[in-house]
């Protein structure tokens, strides 16, 4: 029995003795206020960034490096938005992110099988899409509370756009031609022959359009532009003299547009748009001067974070 007790004790030490093997731990690559970003997940998020780009990382080392570092900033940055989110008391429901997803999967026409495979291949899983739309949301969130409504575009600013921009060309008058493209027409091979110069607008009309005046080259005579149906001018203002619009959808059939030429009149000084049209003023105001001042508040609120990068 002695001889026993003295086996199973050397047996006991030598087992004790024998390293431990722990499964590995994720290392912490940032943190952020306190919170930390593990190279686990930096690992997930890096991978549909190396499949999107090609990029292998054995083969090229300082190119997957760049891209690692890039995105951890770009998680650093999401991190104090969704601090700043919780801050302002901000809450993104199950229900809010379940929305956004399906939303998702309905934009990209496929079935969710179908959408998780494809996501899947490109190195997304469900979990990542579904914390994306949460950070979207909180950011959208955090913007409108912060900046989009410190953001002011005045009346009189949005008359002013439209007296130096638009007013004189909603009295203009506009020479323009149209081809509408029967069903069977292949209309971008025909849009594509008129860019490249292999048909005039008027000859491709003559052959293929069923609009008005096809046998005259689709040419509409000049025309008021405040005649003009909304789409229609909204259509020719883009246009430059001698220019063809894009194909165009007009309901079940394609069309393209041109503006022959031009005559200009002088806008009035009191001009003034109407709601719609001030409305789309104030957007195209509003919009760039919202991107800048959020690039300057996330540019704050970074400034203003602990952060401690260790990669």
């Amino acid at each position: 029995m002695r001889i026993l007790a003295i086996s199973l004790a050397c047996a006991a030490a030598i087992f004790a003795a024998q390293p431990v093997f722990a499964a590995p731990v994720s290392r912490v690559v940032a943190v952020v206020n306190g919170d930390m970003i593990t190279s686990r997940e930096l690992d997930r998020a890096v991978k549909p960034e190396f499949i999107g780009q090609q990029i292998d990382p054995k083969k090229s080392p300082e190119l997957a490096d760049m891209v690692r570092k890039a995105v951890l900033e770009r998680m650093i940055n999401e991190k104090i938005l969704l601090q700043q989110a919780a801050k302002d008391g901000i809450k993104i429901s199950d229900e809010q992110v379940d929305k956004a997803f399906e939303a998702l999967v309905a934009e990209s026409g496929l079935s969710r099988e179908a959408f998780l495979a494809k996501m899947g291949k490109e190195g997304f899983t469900e979990k990542m899409l579904r914390d994306q739309a949460r950070t979207h949301i909180a950011s959208q969130l955090v913007m409108n509370r912060n900046v989009v409504k410190k953001v002011v575009v005045t009346e009189e600013e949005v008359n002013d756009y439209y007296r130096k921009n638009m007013a004189g060309f909603a009295e203009s008058r506009a020479h323009v031609g149209i081809i509408i493209y029967p069903s069977e027409a292949a209309a971008k091979k025909w849009s594509a022959d008129i860019a490249s110069g292999r048909v005039s607008f008027a000859d491709a009309a003559r052959k293929v359009s069923v609009g008005p005046n096809a046998e005259g080259g689709g040419d509409l005579g000049v025309m008021a532009i405040s005649d003009m149906a909304p789409g229609m001018a909204q259509v020719v203002s883009g246009l430059k003299e001698g220019s063809v619009s894009p194909v165009l959808s007009l309901g079940e059939v394609k069309g393209q547009v041109m503006l022959i030429s031009l005559e200009e009149a002088e806008a009035a000084a009191d001009a003034k748009p109407d709601a719609e049209t001030a409305r789309r003023i104030e957007g195209m105001l509003r919009n760039p001067r919202v991107q800048e001042r959020f690039q300057q508040y996330a540019t704050e609120l970074r400034q203003k974070a602990l952060v401690d990068i260790r990669l």
